[in-house]
């Protein structure tokens, strides 16, 4: 490789030797200038290594994965982590952050409720935007006002939520828990994926298939369903074992459709890189079971 790399060289003469070394040396300088930039100046270099585009978290074991699992409920901290360089938005209020509490309900008759509800804003002033939050304000602004004017039987409601930004995708993910007197707890998950560039809503496919996230993670789409299948089976294995021992049990069906990667629909990204799909079984029945998936 060096002697024909030598004879090439020698092959050139005037001006195209000048020429070759010119571009060589612009080539070693650009390397240099991206490795010194990579390294020292910037901020993602050890979720996004290869400057992909988003920044993708590194590989985690199985136990690692599991104590993200045992945090989940720590995300809600009704505020938003960012992880991009540069967020150029149009604000809707310019003094507040991209996710922000535009309603805070904190209310209690001891006869009859007991609301506590964070209910977030998407503080960007475009068509899409507002159309999300008009959704979040009538499935939980609402929600926590009607609760608030009942005057029969004890409802207890709470509303968390969490809010990342990864490079130019926006993830807002909002928990509610309603406890009607005489109901089991009901624990439902909603969430919101918004491109800042595009203005627009993202489904689990546009976000997998336009980020780099499989290349970089390494996957494919037919091995998120394995893991997703494998996941869920051995959560419904463990429920039987519960339901031996303490008489309850939240059935999963493992033929339905909803573990269908195209038919996911609560999903979200975190500012570190992890890809959360949440099955939250509360979304449509009185449960607090639920079953998180991470990539």
């Amino acid at each position: 490789m060096i002697r024909e790399l030598r004879r090439f060289v020698n092959s050139l003469t005037g001006p195209r030797k000048y020429i070759f070394f010119a571009v060589l040396s612009l080539v070693c300088i650009v390397a240099l200038c991206l490795g010194i930039y990579a390294q020292f100046f910037y901020k993602y270099s050890d979720t996004d290594v290869f400057m992909l585009g988003i920044n993708i978290g590194s590989e985690k074991n199985a136990e690692e994965i599991n104590i993200l699992k045992s945090n989940f409920n720590n995300l809600f901290t009704n505020s938003i982590l960012i992880n991009s360089e540069n967020v150029r938005v149009d604000k809707l209020e310019t003094s507040k952050d991209l996710v922000y509490t535009v309603y805070n309900l904190v209310n209690e008759d001891e006869n009859y409720y007991s609301v506590n509800a964070q209910i977030p804003i998407l503080n960007i002033n475009t068509g899409e935007a507002k159309k999300i939050n008009a959704e979040i304000k009538k499935q939980f602004y609402d929600t926590a006002n009607e609760i608030m004017r009942r005057s029969e039987e004890n409802t207890i409601y709470s509303v968390s939520y969490a809010s990342f930004i990864n490079k130019d995708i926006l993830s807002i993910v909002i928990k509610s828990s309603l406890k009607e007197e005489n109901k089991s707890e009901k624990v439902s998950v909603k969430t919101y994926n918004y491109s800042i560039p595009e203005g627009k809503s993202l489904s689990l496919d546009d976000l997998l298939t336009s980020s780099n996230f499989l290349e970089a993670k390494g996957l494919t789409m037919q091995s998120m369903q394995n893991k997703i299948n494998d996941e869920i089976k051995i959560a419904y294995n463990n429920a039987k074992i519960i339901a031996e021992q303490f008489g309850t049990l939240y059935e999963r069906d493992l033929s339905s459709s909803i573990y269908k990667i195209e038919n996911t629909t609560t999903f979200f990204l975190t500012q570190d890189g992890y890809i959360y799909i949440v099955y939250a079984y509360g979304n449509n029945d009185y449960t607090n079971e639920m079953d998180l998936i991470i990539f």
